[in-house]
């Protein structure tokens, strides 16, 4: 994504029309910003912070599991 093209999604989550979807999810309680920094992300960086949270999640669940059979 371009500087100008950073700065025009800034703005837009920023202040989204009103009656749009993206103000409607703002009023829902989303965090467009979430939204906008993985914008900011390469596909390949968007997929290898998938990667590393489904391992993450992993870990806690394998870690849950041992803490109950114990």
């Amino acid at each position: 994504m371009t500087s100008e093209q950073s700065k025009l999604v800034f703005e837009l989550i920023s202040n989204p029309p009103p009656g749009s979807k993206l103000a409607e999810a703002k009023a829902f309680g989303i965090d467009l910003t979430l939204l906008y920094e993985n914008l900011k992300l390469s596909p390949e960086q968007r997929a290898l912070r998938l990667v590393e949270g489904a391992a993450l999640l992993e870990a806690l669940r394998a870690a849950a599991e041992q803490r109950r059979n114990q």
